[in-house]
């Protein structure tokens, strides 16, 4: 069996990787959360195949420490590096993929390196039983979802029945020094499933816990929605009972998002979080939204904090179906450019035209969506059926989905000034949007943004 490192300082994406690596690639993972600690035991145990890190752990430059690391010492294992602008090949051995949630990508190039092919996984199936790490077992899961195995002697023995609780013993086992348990092979996916419940879970209690702390800073609350984003968006084709949890952490996130706003004294500075938590750009986007689209909620006659909610509750999820898009091409930026990018296939394309209409289907079946935020997400590019992209804004549309339409527009501009390393000037925008936005209560919303502090 193959030895992966993995160094990852973000309790979540330590359980996701820890469990997806050793249930799909059968390498067995050793953790650390410090890129020092990880090449210590590297520098002692030379078996491992493959070195896993975020590019910046614990607020330091990973992927230099590494870099140095392997050439100081003419390290031959091969790494890669989670983070960055684009997934690239440094040189034969290193490799980087830029989103941290990007599972599949991860686990393609962990699986190319490990030389782990289709007939060695469906060898892994036949075997009776499967190691699962404990560490993700101790995080997240209180009780068993399915029979759990400890091996003595080569023989596996019932280790907790399904249903039973698992926290104390887990600890317990953990102290002796333990480090994998067994479950049958026919049941590791369940394993993996209820895994990413619980940690829907925990995603969901450390947002509801930030909106209520009075010492939780905008950093920490930033990079709390980016998981509940991220986490989200790569969740967006597992099991059915997955998908149906997302609205808890969309509606924990709508108020953390809406503190956000509040807390940011200008775009400017709410730009230079985002950059510092390396956040995709969907997410970017979305928070970026919010913000302009709170300061025109508060500058219209109707506004208050249920729009607010509502808002960012469908800023949540209104993109989502693009996020799989921009995991695969992170150079991407502008949706209106999407629909003709020569980058993307036909089945992409589809779906850049009908992501509006596809995720008003996903959140319509959702118990605690806000009433009309299904109508809303469909009609975010100003389509009343959710295909294509208007050019023309029809006035029939509801204020709410008019202010996320010249909010989005606003964002646009601005996003493509910042990308250019230019000055942001509102006499150069708000004319455009004027321009885009002809009918009158569409003036109205673009006239509150004058003040917007920049």
């Amino acid at each position: 069996m193959s030895k992966t490192l993995v160094i990852c300082d973000n309790e979540f994406l330590s359980i996701l990787y820890v469990m997806n690596l050793e249930v799909y690639l059968a390498t067995k993972v050793e953790l650390f959360h410090s890129t020092e600690e990880g090449i210590e035991f590297h520098k002692k145990n030379k078996d491992i195949n493959l070195i896993i890190s975020l590019d910046n752990v614990q607020k330091k430059d990973s992927f230099k420490i590494l870099q140095d690391y392997k050439t100081g010492y003419a390290v031959k294992t091969p790494f890669i590096i989670i983070g960055g602008e684009s997934d690239k090949e440094i040189n034969p051995t290193m490799f980087v993929i830029s989103s941290r949630y990007h599972l599949q990508g991860i686990l393609k190039k962990a699986a190319s390196i490990l030389n782990v092919t289709a007939k060695q996984m469906a060898e892994m199936q036949i075997s009776p039983y499967y190691p699962v790490s404990i560490v993700p077992m101790i995080e997240v899961l209180k009780s068993a979802p399915c029979n759990i195995y400890i091996e003595t002697n080569s023989t596996h023995k019932i280790f907790a029945k399904q249903g039973e609780s698992l926290e104390k013993n887990l600890i317990e086992l953990k102290e002796k020094g333990e480090k994998y348990l067994y479950v049958k092979s026919t049941e590791r996916l369940v394993i993996v499933n209820s895994v990413s419940l619980n940690l829907v879970d925990k995603i969901t209690s450390t947002l509801k816990n930030l909106s209520q702390a009075t010492t939780a800073n905008t950093e920490e609350k930033v990079e709390a929605l980016s998981d509940g984003f991220e986490f989200a968006a790569a969740n967006l084709f597992s099991s059915d009972e997955v998908k149906n949890e997302m609205t808890e952490i969309a509606n924990a996130s709508a108020k953390v998002m809406a503190d956000v706003a509040k807390e940011s004294v200008s775009l400017k500075a709410l730009m230079a979080t985002m950059m510092s938590n390396r956040s995709g750009y969907i997410f970017t986007h979305s928070m970026i939204t919010s913000y302009v689209a709170n300061h025109i909620i508060k500058n219209v006659s109707w506004g208050g904090e249920n729009q607010t909610d509502k808002i960012n509750f469908i800023l949540f999820f209104h993109d989502i179906y693009l996020s799989p898009i921009y995991l695969k091409h992170p150079e991407l930026r502008f949706e209106r450019s999407l629909h003709k990018h020569p980058a993307l296939s036909e089945k992409e394309l589809d779906i850049v035209m009908n992501h509006a209409k596809l995720a008003a289907e996903l959140v319509v079946s959702y118990k605690r969506c806000p009433m009309g935020a299904d109508l809303m997400i469909k009609q975010h590019h100003g389509m009343k059926k959710g295909s294509g992209f208007a050019f023309k804004y029809p006035e029939d549309l509801s204020p709410l989905s008019k202010v996320l339409l010249v909010a989005e527009a606003f964002v646009e501009q601005f996003l493509e000034v910042t990308d250019k390393k230019e000055k942001v000037e509102m006499k150069l925008i708000i004319p455009k949007l004027v321009e885009e936005f002809v009918l009158p209560s569409y003036i109205k919303i673009v006239q509150t943004l004058v003040n917007l502090p920049i």
